[in-house]
């Protein structure tokens, strides 16, 4: 039995997560967890998402079906906050997981789905579900039970006893830093260190307390092991999607649509301009297509980078589009321009600077009475090199590929936010 839960918490509280580790726990005595629960992203330009937009599924063995639907729907009544405008939970439970059903959820990653195409599918597989309110957690519960990770990382989550929820988290900020600094590049995305925070505890009423993230069990046991904090009421393991560039398309300038995450190719057209609120603009170009790219306030020191771009300069850009522009995730500078400056020449003689001669005379030095014709070119060094750049953790999208994960010969030009 394939089991996919969305959408039951709300901007208040609750957390999906946490309702599929409590499920898990009480569905143990009606069969067996096959494998690690997964934790799956799905498209982050998703209008109707509370925070991350995560579903949630898992596997289980078990000769007692009609006890697991009863106890699943249970527990899901329990623990869903209905109160939420936007919460609108969704139920499925499968036999097997089928080609359409993991194609649906590639199409979950990448594009906004209507809840009647995941109703749709559900029926015409015989898959049993049940959905409340719109249903729209229909679609991430199915897209989890069909997710297909060719690439994948970990999470490990750290629940609050049920008395803190809403409190104050209490958590060692100098053994979370320790931790870091062991497990570092086998986990991501903990600490901050150019902006100087921890990242990996949210600030919101959910159950959650903490998440670690990484491509190492072991490394990530580890450093949950040297973290200290208030008592933890449970903890699970997730397999996940994060950090795997899931839901970027390859795609050119000229035929991108809305609400869709791309790796585009193309060459900047006017240097980044500054708004109001620090937030920086610039138009990318291939050909006759043009298209703005931006690198918000939130994204702190990486809009430095985006500051040193200059008109000509060959990039490859990473973001979703929203409202025609591409909210940058991280970027590849792939070939920097040449930037020329003119002066006026140095004496041949005693290597000072000339002055002008006059309109149309040329240039002369005083002290040596020598004369050239015209001003001199010469390159202006770039305070910038080739390579990728990507926004900090604290800016950084779920499913963006940190480039501690890129690796072999693009290792070498990988500028990372540390």
């Amino acid at each position: 039995m394939f089991i996919g839960i969305d959408d039951t918490d709300s901007e208040r509280g609750l957390c999906t997560t946490y309702l599929a580790a409590v499920l898990m726990e009480r569905l143990k005595p009606l069969g067996e967890i096959v494998g690690r629960p997964k934790l799956i992203r799905l498209n982050p330009c998703a209008r109707y998402k509370t925070r991350g937009n995560a579903a949630l599924s898992f596997q289980l063995d078990s000769d007692r079906p009609d006890e697991v639907r009863e106890l699943a729907l249970k527990t899901l009544l329990e623990l869903s906050d209905f109160s939420g405008t936007n919460t609108n939970p969704g139920l499925v439970i499968a036999d097997e997981v089928t080609e359409r059903m993991k194609a649906f959820y590639r199409r979950a990653v990448t594009e906004i789905l209507e809840i009647s195409e995941a109703r749709r599918l559900l029926d015409l597989e015989g898959i049993w579900y049940r959905g409340f309110k719109k249903g729209r957690g229909l679609i991430g519960a199915l897209a989890s039970v069909g997710s297909d990770l060719p690439d994948f990382t970990y999470e490990l989550i750290a629940y609050r006893e049920r008395g803190r929820w809403g409190t104050s988290r209490k958590i060692d900020e100098e053994s979370v830093w320790r931790a870091d600094a062991l497990t570092y590049p086998m986990t991501w995305d903990t600490v901050d260190h150019h902006n100087n925070r921890i990242v990996f505890a949210p600030h919101s009423g959910d159950p959650v307390l903490f998440g670690i993230r990484g491509s190492d069990p072991q490394a990530i046991m580890q450093a949950f092991k040297m973290i200290k904090s208030e008592p933890v009421e449970r903890s699970v393991l997730y397999l996940t999607n994060q950090g795997t560039d899931a839901h970027i398309l390859a795609g050119e300038i000229g035929s991108v649509r809305e609400s869709q995450s791309y790796r585009l190719h193309g060459f900047v057209a006017e240097p980044a301009r500054a708004i109001a609120k620090g937030h920086l603009f610039f138009p990318l170009q291939d050909g006759s297509a043009r298209i703005n790219c931006a690198a918000f306030e939130p994204t702190k020191n990486f809009r430095g980078v985006v500051s040193l771009l200059a008109a000509g300069d060959e990039l490859e850009v990473f973001g979703s589009v929203r409202d025609g522009t591409v909210n940058l995730e991280k970027i590849n500078v792939l070939q920097l321009a040449g930037q020329v400056e003119l002066s006026n020449p140095l004496c041949p003689s005693c290597g000072r600077r000339m002055e002008s001669a006059g309109r149309g005379q040329g240039y002369r030095c005083r002290r040596c009475k020598t004369r050239e014709q015209g001003r001199v070119q010469h390159v202006v060094p770039r305070s910038l090199e080739p390579g990728y750049y990507e926004v900090p953790p604290c800016a950084r999208r779920h499913l963006s590929k940190p480039l501690i994960r890129i690796s072999g010969d693009l290792a070498q030009s990988v500028h990372l936010a540390r």
